[in-house]
């Protein structure tokens, strides 16, 4: 048996840089051996930067690049909407359409009254569990909608999912299996309907096609013929939505 006298160095995974007045933030740093070269980018859904290096030995030359543009780093970071935080007296979209969040002192089930502005009325026993109830309303819905949606894009394709599952994603809205599980992030409940239903499409017809080839989108539009413009909601949208649930 072989020991090594030295114990070997752990791969960083985190760099901190500043800007020129004086703000610091941190920068994710990874390995991705399909790179051609260091590159940073931003997550919208992580809300930090990201650096990536083909190699391990390219991860300094990666945090440098990543400080050489910490000015525009911390713009692109500013850019992104504000956090909403799930508490009595937020608002937040359901369907699409903006509702206030409201607290009621008892026991029973979440629902929604409508107004002229809309609310999602949660009674709890103890304020500590309004976010965790809240939560749970918003799964149930977006559950219950999924399973519609897609048992009728299931039979347009002739395929059967094994299992659905909502729950939170951070870096996706959904995924297949290719055991035929599809999960899909609790947060499309509260984009409007059309958005949803392009979710639902889309991981369906990954079931015959676990890519994004053309064949892929042929398959999406067989189940919804515009579905670009769900697509194209998530891709102007994804940003805020991925927002609700999170302080800034």
């Amino acid at each position: 048996m072989r020991f090594d006298s030295k114990p070997k160095a752990e791969t960083p995974t985190q760099t901190e840089i500043e800007t020129i007045d004086g703000r610091r933030m941190s920068v994710k740093l990874i390995v991705n051996p399909r790179a051609r070269h260091v590159s940073v980018r931003i997550d919208p859904t992580r809300r930090q930067a990201i650096a990536t290096a083909p190699t391990k030995r390219h991860l300094k030359h990666a945090a440098q690049f990543a400080a050489e543009r910490a000015g525009w780093i911390a713009q692109e970071l500013s850019r992104l909407p504000k956090g909403v935080t799930l508490a009595p007296g937020s608002f937040v979209c359901f369907r699409g359409v903006e509702h206030e969040l409201v607290l009621e002192r008892g026991r029973g089930h979440a629902r929604i009254e409508p107004d002229l502005i809309p609310r999602i009325v949660v009674p709890c026993p103890d304020p500590a569990l309004f976010e965790s109830r809240l939560l749970r309303f918003f799964k149930d819905q977006a559950r219950e909608e999924l399973i519609d949606r897609v048992a009728t894009h299931s039979v347009t394709l002739g395929v059967k999912p094994v299992k659905i599952q909502v729950k939170e994603l951070r870096s996706r809205w959904g995924s297949c299996s290719v055991d035929g599980v599809l999960s899909f992030s609790w947060r499309v409940i509260l984009a409007p309907p059309f958005v949803l239903d392009y979710l639902a499409a889309h991981e369906v017809a990954h079931l015959r096609e676990m890519n994004h080839s053309r064949r892929f989108w042929a398959q999406v539009k067989r189940c919804i013929a515009d579905y670009e413009r769900g697509r194209d909601w998530l891709h102007e949208h994804g940003c805020a939505l991925h927002a609700v649930g999170l302080a800034r």
